[in-house]
């Protein structure tokens, strides 16, 4: 095979596509000179939102540095999945968000090979970590976990920082443009919680689940001075970990909901998601300055003062969209002790700030 002869990758519409010309073509752009003689692959991961496989390549000439194997990320075989990937518009985000990422260095994410698509489909060719842990959310993550997954998040915010919604990409999730949709799912998961759970959580927590249920679309619309790129969906399970001379850093993955959103968003629903209340009551104000120092140290600071009040609203982001959740996850024993460790600890989180009180006073200004 000759790379002489090497064209564009085309874009296919499933990983069954994916054969030696095909990887030949999209290694090009960084190896030049692979040949490859072919490729096999198998699913990786549940398969939940997409098609994931690992492509174990075969070379003809393999240059420095070439990968020995790679990830392929393909929009999902299931109909159901693949028209819920149409309508959110989660394929064009994905491509939006490791283009804009990559070419800026913001985090650490996988290196992406390939990045191609549009709002009805996505290849990406990523690089292969399956050497690194990943995040468990019901155990969830210590605090040295976090602190990793903090300093990544800060990196984001700060690389993007300031951004307004006049002039930011279109394909970023705007708040106020996502209220009327997200306020119905969350009010619908708010009364099923308080119906399904009532017997296996405090009548607080029952109360302050309704509380968000009805505050839901005025959390949505609260007014932000400071606007960056935000993950969107950074729990401990969208998160893959790995030892780098000695020391654990984070890999943000799933970039499916990336959105223009107040930092503190990302921060908020990290910490009162994937830590134990417990945890999180020991290291959370540590984990907050260790944030704003990566921060202001790229770009403008972030004042504490700020920062703490934006994170005693912003942290219901994580309430919010487990609660939304059960408005569209089946009703099973595994998704109910998923959801019961995430209300669990967002309620603490929610409870420990007053985040409910917090919200109403800044919709009142």
């Amino acid at each position: 095979m000759s790379n002489a002869a090497t064209t564009a990758p085309a874009l296919l519409d499933s990983t069954h596509e994916i054969d030696g010309p095909w990887m030949e073509s999209v290694l090009a752009a960084s190896h030049p000179t692979a040949a490859v003689r072919g490729v096999t692959t198998g699913p990786i991961g549940a398969g939940n939102v997409s098609d994931t496989v690992k492509v174990v390549i075969d070379y003809a000439n393999r240059p420095e540095g070439a990968p020995a194997s790679v990830i392929a990320k393909f929009k999902p075989s299931d109909p159901a999945v693949h028209a819920h990937g149409l309508g959110s518009g989660a394929y064009h985000r994905e491509i939006g968000a490791y283009r804009i990422i990559g070419e800026r260095g913001a985090c650490r994410i996988p290196q992406a090979f390939h990045v191609a698509g549009d709002e009805t489909n996505i290849n990406l060719v990523l690089e292969d970590l399956t050497h690194a842990v990943p995040g468990n959310q019901v155990a969830g993550a210590t605090p040295a976990d976090a602190a990793a997954v903090l300093t990544e998040l800060a990196a984001l915010h700060a690389t993007f920082t300031p951004m307004d919604t006049a002039t930011a990409p279109d394909w970023l999730i705007r708040m106020s443009e996502a209220a009327d949709y997200w306020a119905g799912i969350t009010r619908t998961g708010a009364e099923t919680a308080v119906e399904r759970y009532r017997d296996r959580l405090p009548t607080a927590d029952l109360d302050l689940i309704a509380a968000a249920g009805e505050l839901v679309r005025s959390w949505y619309l609260l007014p932000q001075t400071r606007l960056t790129v935000s993950h969107g969906d950074p729990r401990v399970d969208n998160v893959l970990f790995e030892q780098v001379e000695g020391r654990t850093r984070a890999v943000l993955i799933d970039w499916q909901v990336t959105g223009l959103r107040n930092p503190m968003y990302d921060v908020g629903y990290f910490l009162s998601g994937s830590l134990s209340a417990e945890d999180r009551r020991a290291v959370e104000h540590d984990l907050l300055d260790g944030y704003l120092r990566t921060f202001s140290a790229i770009t403008g600071g972030y004042p504490r003062e700020e920062a703490v009040e934006d994170y005693r609203t912003q942290l219901l982001s994580g309430l919010m969209i487990t609660t939304a959740a059960i408005a569209v996850l089946p009703d099973n024993d595994v998704v109910n002790t998923l959801i019961l460790a995430l209300l669990e600890r967002n309620c603490a989180a929610a409870h420990d700030w007053d985040s409910i009180r917090a919200t109403e006073q800044r919709v009142a200004r």
